[in-house]
């Protein structure tokens, strides 16, 4: 079977993607994986491009009009095979995923909220969130490269490097976005609060900032955070590849709520999950993403500056969440 996983250049997009890559891999066993990175020109582009597969789909139909794709995109390629299942996350890639579906006659996958693209572009769209789509699959989590070995290996490559033998949690830190806004006093509740976790739970800290976390921030965690913290990752001054290892080691995750990506990376450990917030989000899907984790018990919400009980019973699977994921696609693929 050819896959074809179509890629922007975000990081949580791509690694949504991959993971639902690595699912089918549980149902496949001759996989091929071939990889496209595109990148849209601009939003007029999308917006137009949007329209054409939405009301003029016979054009992409007609594989000589791919030639075409270069006035809408300023990277992008022609898939070497002729795919038998394209999947992609993230809106700048939903068009061109429909596009080479239609002129190649092929299933197609979308993961996440379509922005205006018809439904009927895709064989199946993939949400966490029930979104009225005659298609949906609706998954437990989002789809994530999380896996046991992935998450063993990174913990003991990682404990032995650097000589890490003590009781740790872990903290993800993201910045502004998906309708959250922090502002000092909040990372100052945030610093007090991982102090007195740090006293009261006699553990050490592993902490990574993100790309939307200000400088100026990650600074001032790192000066502040530095006698509880074992290991600290400032991202935008030197990012590191430590997620996976950090949620292998720690016994606890805590993520701070404007990241689904991270949030779901730390649900697919299999771990307890703490989620961290001042106010909750306008975006209504998001809020409703997060009170379905926290429903079902797979998260705990933490306000700050509450005080909260971390002694919390978890609705952890046995099962790993990708081999979950693997049967949901499965059955979605075969409802179409």
């Amino acid at each position: 079977m050819n896959l074809l996983v179509i890629k922007d250049n975000k990081p949580g997009h791509y690694n949504q993607s991959e993971g639902i890559a690595l699912s089918l891999q549980h149902l496949y066993n001759n996989l091929q994986v071939e990889y496209i990175e595109v990148e849209i020109k601009n939003k007029f582009m999308r917006t137009a491009l949007k329209y054409i597969l939405n009301y003029c789909k016979s054009f992409s139909a007609n594989k000589k009009n791919l030639k075409y794709l270069k006035y809408f995109f300023s990277k992008f390629s022609i898939p070497k095979n002729r795919p038998d299942l394209i999947i992609s996350t993230g809106g700048n890639t939903a068009n061109i995923n429909a596009w080479f579906a239609n002129t190649y006659k092929t299933k197609n996958l979308f993961n996440g909220r379509l922005r205006g693209q018809k439904e009927t572009l895709f064989t199946c769209i993939t949400t966490v969130i029930p979104l009225g789509y005659k298609n949906e699959i609706v998954i437990d989590v989002a789809p994530s490269i999380i896996t046991k070995e992935s998450l063993e290996n990174g913990a003991n490559t990682f404990s032995e490097k650097h000589n890490l033998d003590k009781n740790y949690y872990t903290l993800l830190i993201g910045g502004n976005g998906a309708g959250y806004e922090y502002d000092d006093d909040f990372y100052s509740t945030l610093i007090k609060f991982v102090k007195t976790i740090a006293q009261k739970d006699n553990v050490k800290w592993l902490i990574t900032t993100s790309r939307r976390t200000p400088i100026n921030i990650e600074n001032t965690l790192q000066n502040e955070l530095n006698e509880v913290c074992s290991y600290f990752v400032a991202y935008n001054s030197k990012p590191q590849k430590v997620l996976t290892s950090f949620l292998g080691i720690s016994k606890k995750i805590f993520v701070t709520e404007d990241s689904s990506s991270m949030i779901s990376e730390a649900i697919t450990s299999r771990k307890a999950v703490f989620t961290i917030y001042n106010k909750e989000t306008k975006d209504k899907n998001y809020n409703k993403i997060l009170n379905k984790f926290e429903h079902h018990k797979k998260i705990k919400r933490i306000k700050l500056p509450e005080k909260v009980n971390l002694d919390i019973n978890f609705n952890i699977p046995n099962e790993e969440y990708i081999n979950l994921l693997a049967l949901q696609i499965e059955k979605g693929l075969k409802n179409e």
